[in-house]
């Protein structure tokens, strides 16, 4: 394994958990041989009530009637994304602590946008035929439920999987032994040499097997054909994605993407529930080879699931094949269920399940219901920024490179521009706060000085983003969409082919999501009172008989254990 290169992990004051009175001390269990963090990517707060009916036994069924069941989950921060929710749900933070503030952001050090995970200093392995960056945790900056457990159990083992690479990565502790996600460059899982100088050898041999290209001739078919799907959907607007060259309607050839490109094909697979039935596969491998949950200390496990989310943003939250590759999730919980109740023991497990972020109805599906629905296409956000300062204060002069960069919600400002106009950050966090403040479909603007300002209270507009706020990675002024209203260019733009919704606001839709946890000496049962996902990594460590992560926010709920 290669050295880590110098830095630093910024741990925050640690959050203690509930002391539960005398009747509610968790009834004493053994300890679970294996945690499993299981993440399905955009699965939103409503959809186990929404098609309860349509699961069959032994999968979310199972895991709603033996679990705890938290069904009123909302993420306390406004952007609401996938890294942010990865990496709040393993340390129970929030993005103003670890510092994961979006997927992508402006690094002002680097000049230039930088994702979550991306490091230079690595490598991928296997290693792409064109030069691409390595990736580690580094950014993130509390420590997780894997880092707590490496700490106590020495012999215990950290496996991360996931289609995404910010998911795995930011779902694993620090030094987590098995971390590895799917390039849609090659079609195999990698991992980076931060974790490893080479692939494991059963991840070599599942790769060496090319699994992902078992369905270059086939289609994506409805799995449950004697189902109106539309009776349990929304309206069919035509609103809907192509993905890639896969069409806007069922079934759902593979092989047209395939003829484009391998990129295309791989990306495609993704984009549909086999990516999902891949990582199963790859997850179940794991198990077996690392022989997890059966030594003599206790495991982790993190499975992010991401095809859920590429699938959302390609065809809405109200299409049929979000209804599909939900159904699909369901009985891929009972095949995995099943296998580790084969190979670890029905009652030797832990199970907890939840999802990073909601997601937004496709805005002009909305629309045609009657209601306020739309865009707010982000070059207009800049522009206007632009507009307003130039105004302001270099009005008949040469036009001023005034805004350095912008993305999603956010605007950084050039401050080299600034400090030659004499323009204070704040006189110009104020001024273009104001201009956005009034763009059609947004519904607030805040400012770095405003977030900042601990005496400014009362808003909850501004609180929520104060979760989502860090100051060495956000930029100067934020705006927030309305109601069913997203930062997106136009439906006609290349992207919009997979991309036709989104996510990241503080809305209900976006910030409700499930939260389940199953094992011994959980207390079965529904749970109306509202919850944080963060929850979820103080109810592991108990389980586990752990310290919370330092940096938790959360505190275990009463009343999830089963009494004495």
């Amino acid at each position: 394994m290669m050295k880590r290169l110098g830095w630093t992990i910024i741990i925050a004051t640690c959050v203690g958990v509930t002391i539960l009175p005398a009747d509610e001390i968790p009834k004493k269990n053994a300890r679970p041989k294996l945690a499993v963090l299981l993440v399905f990517d955009q699965f939103r707060g409503d959809y186990f009530e929404r098609w309860q009916d349509l699961y069959g036994e032994g999968g979310f069924k199972r895991l709603l009637a033996d679990g705890a069941w938290f069904t009123n989950c909302h993420y306390p921060y406004s952007d609401t994304l996938t890294a942010p929710g990865h990496a709040s749900l393993a340390t129970g933070s929030t993005p103003s602590r670890h510092g994961i503030v979006a997927n992508d952001w402006y690094d002002r050090i680097k000049g230039a946008t930088t994702t979550s995970v991306e490091d230079e200093r690595y490598q991928l392995l296997p290693a792409p035929p064109k030069t691409t960056p390595g990736a580690s945790p580094w950014r993130r900056r509390e420590e997780t439920i894997g880092d707590v457990l490496l700490k106590t159990h020495k012999m215990g083992k950290v496996a991360s999987l996931s289609i995404k690479d910010r998911s795995a990565i930011l779902l694993a502790a620090l030094f987590a032994q098995i971390c590895y996600w799917f390039s849609i460059e090659q079609g195999i899982f990698v991992t980076s040499t931060y974790y490893r100088d080479q692939p494991h050898n059963w991840v070599t041999a599942f790769n060496r097997a090319r699994p992902a290209d078992r369905w270059t001739e086939d289609f994506w078919l409805r799995m449950m054909p004697n189902l109106d799907y539309a009776k349990h959907t929304g309206p069919n607007s035509g609103a809907q994605g192509i993905g890639y060259e896969q069409g806007s309607n069922f079934p759902h050839p593979f092989f047209r993407a395939k003829e484009k490109s391998d990129k295309d094909y791989y990306s495609a697979v993704t984009n549909s529930p086999m990516g999902n039935e891949l990582l199963l596969a790859l997850a179940k491998r794991c198990i077996e080879a690392e022989k997890l949950g059966q030594g003599a200390d206790t495991d982790l496990l993190c499975l992010s699931f991401s095809c859920n989310d590429l699938v959302g943003h390609c065809w809405g939250p109200d299409s049929e094949e979000v209804l599909d590759v939900t159904l699909r999730a369901d009985r891929l919980v009972k095949d995995l269920l099943d296998y580790l109740d084969a190979k670890v023991g029905a009652g030797k497990y832990v199970v907890a399940l939840s999802a990073d972020h909601g997601v937004c109805p496709i805005p002009e599906v909305t629309a045609k219901l009657g209601k306020k629905a739309g865009r707010v296409a982000p070059e207009a956000l800049k522009e206007k920024a632009a507009e307003a300062l130039q105004e302001s204060f270099a009005k008949d002069q040469k036009k001023l490179p005034w805004i350095e960069a912008s993305y999603g919600p956010w605007l950084y400002f050039n401050r080299a521009t600034l400090k030659e106009a004499k323009v204070t950050p704040a006189q110009a966090e104020k001024t273009v706060a104001a201009a956005l403040a009034k763009v059609p479909g947004v519904l607030a603007s805040f400012t770095r000085t405003q977030i900042q300002d601990a005496s400014l209270k009362g808003d909850p507009l501004l609180d929520r983003l104060r979760l989502s706020f860090h100051s060495a990675n956000s930029g100067d002024v934020m705006i927030m969409p309305r109601p069913y209203h997203i930062i997106s260019g136009s439906i006609t733009s290349p992207k919009a082919a997979a991309y036709r919704t989104t996510h990241g606001s503080p809305h209900a839709y976006d910030t409700h999501v499930p939260l389940v946890v199953m094992g011994p000496g959980i207390q079965p049962g529904v749970r109306r009172e509202r919850v944080v996902p963060q929850a979820l990594a103080v109810i592991l460590a108990e389980s586990l008989d752990l310290p919370p992560p330092s940096g938790a926010i959360a505190k275990v709920p009463p009343g999830v254990w089963m009494k004495r």
